[in-house]
Protein backbone atom coordinates (compact mmCIF):
# COMPACT_ATOMS: atom_id res chain seq x y z
CA UNK A 1 0.00 0.00 0.00
CA UNK A 2 2.81 2.45 0.82
CA UNK A 3 4.50 1.55 -2.48
CA UNK A 4 1.22 2.32 -4.29
CA UNK A 5 1.01 5.72 -2.57
CA UNK A 6 4.63 6.54 -3.47
CA UNK A 7 4.06 5.39 -7.07
CA UNK A 8 0.92 7.54 -7.36
CA UNK A 9 2.83 10.56 -6.01
CA UNK A 10 5.58 10.04 -8.61
CA UNK A 11 2.98 9.87 -11.39
CA UNK A 12 1.17 13.00 -10.08
CA UNK A 13 4.50 14.88 -9.94
CA UNK A 14 5.35 13.76 -13.49
CA UNK A 15 1.96 14.91 -14.76
CA UNK A 16 2.33 18.26 -12.97
CA UNK A 17 5.81 18.86 -14.46
CA UNK A 18 4.54 17.85 -17.91
CA UNK A 19 1.62 20.29 -17.70
CA UNK A 20 3.95 23.12 -16.62
CA UNK A 21 6.29 22.32 -19.50
CA UNK A 22 3.34 22.31 -21.91
CA UNK A 23 2.17 25.71 -20.64
CA UNK A 24 5.66 27.21 -20.92
CA UNK A 25 6.04 25.80 -24.44
CA UNK A 26 2.67 27.29 -25.43
CA UNK A 27 3.72 30.68 -24.04
CA UNK A 28 7.01 30.53 -25.94
CA UNK A 29 5.20 29.61 -29.16
CA UNK A 30 2.71 32.45 -28.72
CA UNK A 31 5.56 34.87 -28.08
CA UNK A 32 7.78 33.70 -30.95
CA UNK A 33 5.11 33.17 -33.65
CA UNK A 34 3.38 36.42 -32.91
CA UNK A 35 0.02 34.75 -32.34
CA UNK A 36 -2.07 36.79 -34.78
CA UNK A 37 -5.43 37.37 -33.07
CA UNK A 38 -8.53 35.70 -34.49
CA UNK A 39 -11.04 38.39 -33.54
CA UNK A 40 -14.78 38.27 -33.01
CA UNK A 41 -17.25 40.56 -31.26
CA UNK A 42 -17.13 39.77 -27.55
CA UNK A 43 -18.95 40.80 -24.40
CA UNK A 44 -15.83 41.79 -22.45
CA UNK A 45 -17.82 42.31 -19.24
CA UNK A 46 -18.94 38.67 -19.32
CA UNK A 47 -15.44 37.42 -20.19
CA UNK A 48 -13.86 39.38 -17.31
CA UNK A 49 -16.42 38.20 -14.75
CA UNK A 50 -16.25 34.57 -15.86
CA UNK A 51 -12.44 34.37 -15.96
CA UNK A 52 -11.68 36.30 -12.79
CA UNK A 53 -14.42 34.64 -10.72
CA UNK A 54 -12.95 31.27 -11.70
CA UNK A 55 -9.38 32.36 -10.88
CA UNK A 56 -10.16 33.66 -7.37
CA UNK A 57 -12.30 30.64 -6.45
CA UNK A 58 -10.52 28.74 -3.70
CA UNK A 59 -8.09 31.58 -2.95
CA UNK A 60 -8.10 33.90 0.05
CA UNK A 61 -8.94 36.82 -2.24
CA UNK A 62 -12.18 38.04 -3.74
CA UNK A 63 -13.10 40.02 -6.83
CA UNK A 64 -15.24 43.15 -6.98
CA UNK A 65 -16.61 44.28 -10.33
CA UNK A 66 -17.51 47.85 -11.27
CA UNK A 67 -18.62 47.63 -14.88
CA UNK A 68 -20.48 50.15 -17.03
CA UNK A 69 -23.97 48.78 -17.50
CA UNK A 70 -23.74 49.31 -21.25
CA UNK A 71 -20.07 48.34 -21.70
CA UNK A 72 -19.60 48.14 -25.44
CA UNK A 73 -18.57 44.85 -27.01
CA UNK A 74 -15.06 44.65 -28.42
CA UNK A 75 -13.57 42.79 -31.37
CA UNK A 76 -10.95 40.53 -29.77
CA UNK A 77 -9.42 37.08 -29.78
CA UNK A 78 -11.16 35.69 -26.69
CA UNK A 79 -8.46 33.10 -25.93
CA UNK A 80 -5.66 35.64 -26.10
CA UNK A 81 -7.43 38.27 -23.99
CA UNK A 82 -8.39 35.53 -21.51
CA UNK A 83 -4.65 34.74 -21.27
CA UNK A 84 -3.87 38.42 -20.56
CA UNK A 85 -6.51 38.57 -17.80
CA UNK A 86 -5.26 35.30 -16.34
CA UNK A 87 -1.63 36.51 -16.27
CA UNK A 88 -2.59 39.75 -14.50
CA UNK A 89 -4.88 38.09 -11.95
CA UNK A 90 -2.40 35.32 -11.11
CA UNK A 91 0.21 38.01 -10.41
CA UNK A 92 -2.32 39.84 -8.24
CA UNK A 93 -3.13 36.68 -6.26
CA UNK A 94 0.59 35.98 -5.75
CA UNK A 95 1.09 39.56 -4.55
CA UNK A 96 -1.61 38.99 -1.88
CA UNK A 97 -0.74 35.64 -0.26
CA UNK A 98 -2.85 36.51 2.77
CA UNK A 99 -5.77 37.49 0.57
CA UNK A 100 -7.31 40.76 -0.42
CA UNK A 101 -9.54 42.33 -3.00
CA UNK A 102 -9.07 42.49 -6.74
CA UNK A 103 -11.09 45.37 -8.17
CA UNK A 104 -12.08 45.15 -11.82
CA UNK A 105 -13.43 48.27 -13.49
CA UNK A 106 -14.75 48.41 -17.02
CA UNK A 107 -15.91 51.57 -18.74
CA UNK A 108 -16.57 53.01 -22.16
CA UNK A 109 -13.82 55.55 -22.57
CA UNK A 110 -13.32 58.56 -24.82
CA UNK A 111 -9.72 59.88 -24.71
CA UNK A 112 -9.36 63.48 -23.56
CA UNK A 113 -5.62 63.99 -23.90
CA UNK A 114 -4.75 63.77 -20.20
CA UNK A 115 -3.70 60.11 -20.43
CA UNK A 116 -0.10 59.08 -19.82
CA UNK A 117 -0.06 57.45 -23.27
CA UNK A 118 -1.17 58.66 -26.68
CA UNK A 119 -4.51 57.07 -27.54
CA UNK A 120 -5.15 57.31 -31.26
CA UNK A 121 -8.78 56.20 -31.61
CA UNK A 122 -12.05 57.97 -30.81
CA UNK A 123 -13.24 55.53 -28.18
CA UNK A 124 -12.05 52.55 -26.17
CA UNK A 125 -13.12 50.12 -23.55
CA UNK A 126 -10.91 50.82 -20.54
CA UNK A 127 -10.29 47.97 -18.11
CA UNK A 128 -8.56 48.45 -14.77
CA UNK A 129 -7.50 45.45 -12.67
CA UNK A 130 -6.22 46.50 -9.23
CA UNK A 131 -4.87 44.51 -6.32
CA UNK A 132 -3.97 45.35 -2.73
CA UNK A 133 -0.69 43.47 -2.87
CA UNK A 134 2.93 44.20 -2.15
CA UNK A 135 3.38 46.44 -5.19
CA UNK A 136 6.30 46.64 -7.57
CA UNK A 137 9.47 48.58 -6.72
CA UNK A 138 9.84 51.71 -8.85
CA UNK A 139 13.27 50.71 -10.11
CA UNK A 140 11.87 47.61 -11.86
CA UNK A 141 8.62 49.06 -13.26
CA UNK A 142 10.25 49.69 -16.66
CA UNK A 143 11.27 46.02 -16.92
CA UNK A 144 7.93 44.41 -16.06
CA UNK A 145 6.92 43.77 -19.69
CA UNK A 146 10.42 42.57 -20.76
CA UNK A 147 10.65 38.91 -21.80
CA UNK A 148 12.22 36.64 -19.18
CA UNK A 149 12.32 39.38 -16.54
CA UNK A 150 10.84 38.08 -13.30
CA UNK A 151 10.99 38.85 -9.61
CA UNK A 152 9.69 35.37 -8.73
CA UNK A 153 11.81 32.31 -8.03
CA UNK A 154 9.50 30.02 -10.02
CA UNK A 155 8.36 32.43 -12.74
CA UNK A 156 9.38 32.32 -16.40
CA UNK A 157 9.11 36.06 -16.94
CA UNK A 158 6.90 35.51 -19.98
CA UNK A 159 3.38 36.18 -18.68
CA UNK A 160 3.39 39.97 -18.78
CA UNK A 161 5.63 40.14 -21.87
CA UNK A 162 3.11 37.99 -23.72
CA UNK A 163 0.25 40.07 -22.32
CA UNK A 164 1.88 43.24 -23.65
CA UNK A 165 2.39 41.63 -27.06
CA UNK A 166 -1.22 40.41 -27.23
CA UNK A 167 -2.69 43.80 -26.34
CA UNK A 168 -0.40 45.52 -28.85
CA UNK A 169 -1.48 43.09 -31.61
CA UNK A 170 -5.08 44.00 -30.78
CA UNK A 171 -4.29 47.68 -31.43
CA UNK A 172 -4.66 48.40 -27.73
CA UNK A 173 -2.49 49.59 -24.87
CA UNK A 174 -1.55 48.22 -21.46
CA UNK A 175 0.04 50.30 -18.71
CA UNK A 176 0.63 49.78 -15.04
CA UNK A 177 0.95 51.83 -11.91
CA UNK A 178 2.19 50.45 -8.64
CA UNK A 179 2.87 51.72 -5.15
CA UNK A 180 5.01 49.61 -2.86
CA UNK A 181 2.99 47.96 -0.07
CA UNK A 182 -0.27 49.38 -1.48
CA UNK A 183 -0.88 47.53 -4.71
CA UNK A 184 -0.76 47.50 -8.48
CA UNK A 185 -3.20 48.54 -11.20
CA UNK A 186 -3.04 47.33 -14.78
CA UNK A 187 -5.00 49.48 -17.22
CA UNK A 188 -5.90 48.04 -20.62
CA UNK A 189 -7.36 50.09 -23.48
CA UNK A 190 -9.06 48.09 -26.25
Amino acid sequence: EQEDTEFLQIIEDAISVSLRARDLTQQLLTFSKGGVPVKKNTDLSYLLKKTITFLVRGSKSRARFEMDENLQWVRIDQGQIDQVITNIVINALQAMPEGGEITVKGQNYIPHGAEKIKLDKDNYVKIEISDQGCGIPEEVLDKIFDPFYTTKQTGSGLGLAISYSIIKKHGGYIVLESILDQGTTFTIYL
